[in-house]
């Protein structure tokens, strides 16, 4: 019976050390903020309502009945920041639909509709309201948490990960370009909006917004600079990456920004309408849909090659790449994912180039 007693308090104790050490990581707390104030905050850009975010969602009769509840001083839920811990700005973890919902009114964007208590203000905008009711909403208070800089660095992704689990699952993507801003991770996001690219992976106006089209322009990255070592393409080695990345300088920013730009320029002069999708010889024609596997090997084997070459060949390659696709041995590389199987499809198409640029 003592034996047991003691295994029992050795596992309460645990479980406390445990739960004291974890508590510890964590440093938050709370602030009340004025919608005047916050608005100022975002217009001086020390609060980040990230470029990565979900696009606002929320119909203008949401917007307009959280309008209402600020006037009526009905209950909203807290918002939730992260404080970088080099510039201290705050970024919205969760309560960008509220924050977006919140400035644009004040800003005239949008007027009130759909409102079922304070019906005489529907189709009124910001500066239609009167003064006092003016004055009511901009002094009207949000509470944040503020998830502090001294937390631990994963503290920020699990905050993130949890306050979002109960709507829309996130993709990996999401939850990475949440938790870890900088200029690098902003450039990702200007250069998956080029129209081109856009156009070449197939992403329409009713795509899904899951960030899958930054994540291709990460991968280009980290394949280029990852490539030849003995380790399978993983999420965590994005994310590493990402992490480190976002240290870069200026310049070194402008050169991983020529390098996505010449890429794409030279895979969309060389393979036209078929980059990126597979050729079918039986049927004489590329398949309709995306092929991450050809994406990689495409963009880093144009990669190599310089404009000139790759404009005076471009029939040529075009045409090489089509027999590409009658080798068992590259259409097999395209079907697996480790790290041999990126360099043999790479290699295949930078010798099929060699041989026609010549």
């Amino acid at each position: 019976m003592q034996g047991k007693n003691q295994d029992k308090e050795n596992v309460s104790e645990a479980i406390q050390d445990d739960w004291e050490a974890l508590r510890s990581d964590i440093r938050t707390h709370a602030m009340d903020f004025s919608i005047e104030s916050l608005a100022r905050l975002f217009e001086q850009g020390e609060l980040v309502i990230p470029a990565f975010a979900r696009p606002m969602v929320w119909s203008q009769i949401q917007k307009s009945q959280f309008i209402e509840s600020l006037l009526l001083d009905l209950p909203v839920p807290p918002l939730f920041f992260s404080e970088n811990p080099e510039t201290y700005q705050y970024s919205v973890l969760d309560g960008a639909q509220r924050l977006r919902a919140a400035i644009s009114y004040l800003h005239g964007e949008y007027a009130l509709t759909g409102l079922t208590d304070l019906i005489s203000a529907n189709e009124t905008h910001f500066d239609d309201l009167p003064i006092r009711m003016q004055r009511h909403l901009r002094m009207s208070t949000l509470r944040a948490v503020i998830i502090s800089s001294a937390s631990s660095s994963n503290v920020h992704a699990e905050v993130f990960s949890r306050l979002n689990t109960g709507g829309t699952a996130l993709t990996t993507q999401e939850l990475r370009n949440a938790t870890h801003q900088g200029p690098f991770n902003t450039l990702t996001v200007e250069l998956s909006n080029l129209p081109e690219f856009q156009q070449a992976i197939g992403a329409g106006p009713h795509s899904t917004g899951n960030l899958r089209d930054v994540e291709l322009v990460l991968r280009y990255f980290v394949l280029s600079e990852e490539r030849g070592r003995d380790y399978a393409i993983s999420q965590r080695m994005f994310t590493d990456f990402l992490r480190r990345k976002n240290e870069s300088s200026s310049s070194e920013l402008e050169r991983y920004r020529t390098s996505f730009v010449e890429s794409l320029e030279k895979c969309l002069t060389a393979f036209g309408g078929e980059a990126f999708r597979r050729w079918r010889p039986e049927a004489g024609k590329s398949d309709s849909r995306f092929s991450v596997p050809l994406y990689d090997a495409q963009m880093l084997a144009v990669h190599e090659f310089s404009s000139v070459q790759i404009f005076r060949h471009a029939h040529e390659i075009r045409l090489g790449m089509r027999r590409l696709f009658t080798s068992k041995g590259f259409t097999n590389s395209l079907k697996v994912t480790t790290a041999h199987s990126l360099d043999l499809r790479v290699s295949s198409v930078v010798e099929m180039i060699e041989s026609v640029a010549r």
